[in-house]
């Protein structure tokens, strides 16, 4: 027996995140598949397969954003042969069952069954030869995608309110991962998907508005304890990690940065004035001092001795 489990999540990107070329799909199926080591061409075929199929019926998307909701594929062997040929291969009979359900309480929301056969020169090759045969138009798997669609929305419809209520606890106590995998979870298919959106812009800012915060903490606590270029220098180097900042945090770290220079400016100042005091009483003093020492030197010194026979 071989068993294949494909794994097809709903995704969605979260609108004013990234820049979109078209409305997203009201739900969104990503192709995933286990894959086997006995059989990696077979996988890659069949996810092949699988991206075709979200494509067709417009259940694709390009986030792999995790969803309760998946289609598991569950292939039975049915038979297998060895071919006479020269030189021989293998034939493989395959039941494939696809099954879309939530995934994490158990519910089936609907299946879709395909025969395939498959020879090649390799079990692998077998098993890819059938999944190439999967056809994408089968009316069984439009229904059971259509089915699925239908089934989901349902969820959303009763579900959305508490999923919003579950984003704002964990909001609140500071949870903002937890917060964002439940909000980003919620496709457009939700009557809440417009204030999952909204949500999810305002958390952004709120926990960025809290990291910045904490950031601007730590600098003026580095300025506080040393008021001096190394502690300016500090504050600088932590301001640096600010990102996503709103006015009011920018307002917060330029009114920083300006305490921080104008400090400096008046310590510069200070500094200067002292400096220039300083060497005017270093020059007074050497005045004074070659003053006292001339007058000493005059005091000692020997008188000349005049000699002349002018007249």
């Amino acid at each position: 027996m071989k068993k294949l489990v494909i794994v097809l999540t709903l995704a969605l990107a979260a609108l004013g995140l990234r820049a979109q070329s078209a409305l997203p799909a009201q739900v969104v199926l990503t192709p995933y598949v286990v894959h086997d080591a006995n059989t990696p061409k077979a996988d890659q075929i069949l996810l092949d397969k699988l991206n075709r199929i979200v494509t067709k019926y417009g259940v694709s998307g390009t986030n792999d954003l995790g969803s309760p909701f998946i289609i598991t594929g569950h292939a039975i062997e049915l038979s297998r042969e060895t071919t006479a040929t020269a030189p021989p291969h293998t034939a493989v009979d395959l039941s494939l069952t696809l099954y879309i359900g939530n995934g994490e309480d158990g519910t089936k929301f609907a299946t879709c069954n395909m025969n395939l056969r498959g020879v090649g020169n390799s079990l692998d090759g077998a098993y890819a030869a059938a999944f190439k045969k999967i056809n994408v138009n089968d009316p069984e798997l439009a229904a059971a995608i259509d089915e699925g669609r239908a089934r989901i929305a349902k969820y959303y419809a009763e579900a959305g309110p508490g999923l919003i209520r579950k984003a704002e606890a964990f909001a609140g106590a500071g949870n903002y991962a937890d917060a964002y995998g439940v909000l980003l979870r919620i496709p457009p298919v939700c009557p809440q998907y417009e204030q999952a959106q909204q949500m999810v812009l305002s958390l952004v800012q709120q926990e960025s508005d809290a990291n910045n915060g904490d950031i601007i903490a730590k600098a003026r606590a580095a300025w506080s304890a040393n008021p001096n270029e190394a502690g300016a220098a500090e504050a600088k180097r932590l301001l640096a990690g600010m990102s996503n900042a709103s006015s009011k945090m920018r307002a917060s770290a330029d009114a920083l940065m300006k305490e921080m220079a104008t400090r400096l400016q008046k310590v510069d100042d200070a500094e200067r004035a002292a400096d220039a005091k300083r060497e005017a009483n270093a020059h007074a003093e050497r005045l004074a001092a070659i003053d006292g020492a001339t007058k000493v030197a005059v005091a000692k010194a020997k008188q000349p001795v005049y000699n002349i026979w002018w007249w």
